[in-house]
């Protein structure tokens, strides 16, 4: 079995975050993310390794049932973090995903049509783990359209893919919806670098709007604004 080694803050029991490990070639990641799970649970990981053998593409309906096993093998999912749980999804996609080859971004896109809220919130926020990752754009921002908050917060909040992938105005547009929407700026990963005189604008544009209704204006624009200051 692979050995990690990880830096501080890298990984650990239960919060572990594997998108801060040093980049991996993407037939590495799979045994990587299986090694983080057999940290906290061997049987589970032995369980894994011999799926990982033969993985299914994804969204065939093999892969829809090892992926809520995997959830329900390893406990519950927690909506933040890494638990073994999220581990073990997370080394299923990246497995299958690789194995898709060129077909990846439809078939993940068939696989997150047919998940459950729980489940899409595992394939966005493991997204940053799968080979070439920039092929999901469209995926993750349709994503920032969804009407489940959960959904919504696993791509917008602790999650490094849209500041690394998304098209400014697609960035920009989930930033506002995290402000209407309640989802803390503080967890959107990459806002300072990513925050442009646009976004500035738009969020100014937002507060006017708010004031002159008489509305009340969310703390987390003048937030925004700040961070061009």
């Amino acid at each position: 079995m692979t050995t990690v080694a990880c830096g501080a803050g890298a990984c650990g029991a239960g919060m572990a975050d594997p998108t801060m490990l040093p980049a991996a070639a993407p037939e590495a990641m799979p045994g990587i993310l299986t090694a983080l799970v057999a940290e906290q649970d061997r049987e589970a990981a032995a369980w894994l390794e011999t799926i990982l053998a033969a993985p299914p593409l994804p969204g065939t309906a093999e892969f829809m049932r090892l992926f809520a096993i995997a959830g329900r093998r390893l406990g519950a999912t927690a909506p933040q973090g890494w638990p073994p749980s999220r581990l073990a999804r997370a080394a299923l996609l990246a497995a299958s995903v690789h194995a898709a080859g060129n077909e990846a971004p439809a078939r993940l896109a068939t696989a997150f049509r047919r998940s459950d809220s729980t489940e899409r919130a595992a394939i966005l926020q493991s997204l940053m783990l799968l080979p070439d990752p920039a092929r999901f754009a469209d995926l993750a921002a349709d994503a920032c359209r969804s009407s489940v908050q959960p959904v919504f917060e696993a791509i917008a909040c602790d999650n490094r893919y849209p500041a690394a992938h998304f098209a400014e105005p697609v960035f920009n547009q989930m930033v506002l919806k995290a402000v209407f929407t309640g989802a803390p700026l503080t967890r959107v990963v990459g806002l300072a670098d990513r925050t442009t005189a646009r976004l500035r604008r738009m969020a100014a544009d937002f507060r006017d709007e708010r004031r002159a209704s008489g509305r009340p204006v969310p703390a987390d624009l003048d937030f925004l604004l700040d961070l061009g200051n």
